[in-house]
């Protein structure tokens, strides 16, 4: 492996280790491995024009800008121990093992390498890549990093940000919700069994949980940007404290899915209804719009547990009142209305109603009185 240690630093601001090395196209391709884009679901390779202008540039021995990788949580304590020890050759022979890294910044990048790569270009000798190594095991750090210090380095919509986000935490969620199983949108996978959603939609959940609201593609694009700005301005406590509140209630959400999946087994629509994306992004952003206060998030944790002993319990026939909810979406006049803003305007006004009665008004009287 030709790798080069050119550096060690530190962020400051988050007292991250950062290592700074030089390697070899050919290398990079096999440190990243041929499964590079594991952990970029939603990202899928741009076609635009840019990129067929870098790919000549590269073949013309262009030298890019600096590839980020993060060091995955299982060997960031014993490359931090090297690092304590200062021996340089020991630190790049553990940044030299393929396969322990997920890429923060550079995959567009990485996918033309690769494509190159594939049309038999032999790259030259001497052409090198940049790379910093981010040795971080604190999920909080790099939710700033990646939220934060990437929206000031260049354009990038607070969407992107989010991707980023599950890309480098997807692992750290499946170990922190027991059950959760999280799959490509590529993969064409069908569910089959609860608490399986595609990457996707797990983004557009906690976009929603952020900006309280199911609604995504607003025309008023003043309005978004003053939703994302508030995002953005945020202090990296709060974000961590708001992105661990979003993993208690798909946590919570989760359960909610399996006891439904159990009780509803013979229907396999109702089954699902909570994998469904409207039914997701409308839930999460309910929890926030509605939980503003202690008392606020008492009585959401309260009406959860009701519903979840309701799910359970078997003394009601259709607790998530789901006989109701499909009659009154068939009754939306599709010709008039916008059926997927109708659908969402009415789970999120009826989620916030049941959070509201504290459980005790039952889902099926919700969706009616929302409707």
């Amino acid at each position: 492996m030709d790798l080069k240690i050119i550096g060690t630093t530190k962020d400051l601001r988050t007292n991250t280790d950062v290592v700074y090395g030089q390697v070899s196209i050919n290398d990079y391709l096999i440190l990243v491995g041929e499964n590079y884009d594991q952990y970029s679901i939603q990202r899928r390779k741009e076609t635009h024009r840019a990129y067929s202008r870098m790919k000549l540039d590269i073949k013309a021995g262009a030298l890019l800008p600096p590839i980020t990788l993060a060091v995955n949580k299982s060997s960031v304590t014993e490359i931090k121990e090297v690092l304590l020890t200062n021996d340089l050759n020991n630190l790049q022979s553990k940044l030299g093992v393929p396969g322990i890294f997920s890429i923060l910044d550079g995959l567009q990048r990485t996918y033309v390498l690769n494509e190159i790569k594939k049309e038999n270009f032999e790259f030259k000798a001497e052409q090198k890549l940049l790379i910093e190594f981010w040795i971080e095991p604190e999920p909080k750090h790099l939710i700033y990093r990646l939220i934060i210090l990437n929206a000031g380095q260049k354009p990038m919509s607070l969407r992107h940000q989010i991707e980023l986000l599950f890309n480098s935490l997807a692992e750290r969620l499946k170990e922190s919700i027991e059950n959760l199983e999280i799959f490509k949108e590529t993969e064409n996978k069908k569910r089959s069994k609860p608490a399986q959603y595609p990457f996707e939609r797990l983004v557009t959940s906690y976009q929603s949980y952020l900006w309280k609201t199911p609604e995504l593609n607003r025309n008023n694009l003043v309005a978004q940007q003053m939703m994302e700005d508030s995002v953005l301005d945020s202090e990296e406590e709060k974000i961590n404290e708001t992105f661990e509140k979003f993993v208690y209630y798909l946590r919570k959400y989760t359960e909610l899915d399996i006891n439904a999946f159990n009780k509803y087994s013979a229907d396999v629509n109702k089954s699902n209804w909570l994998s469904l994306e409207n039914v997701m992004t409308s839930f999460f952003a309910a929890i926030t719009d509605f939980g503003t206060s202690t008392e606020r998030l008492q009585r959401i944790d309260s009406s959860l547990k009701k519903l979840n002993d309701a799910l359970t319990g078997g003394y009601i026939e259709d607790p998530l009142g789901l006989e109701s909810y499909f009659s009154l979406i068939q009754g939306i006049a599709s010709r008039k209305i916008n059926v997927g803003v109708a659908t969402r305007r009415l789970l999120f006004s009826a989620f916030k109603e049941f959070f509201r009665e504290e459980g005790e008004k039952k889902l099926s009287d919700c969706w009616k009185s929302e409707a």
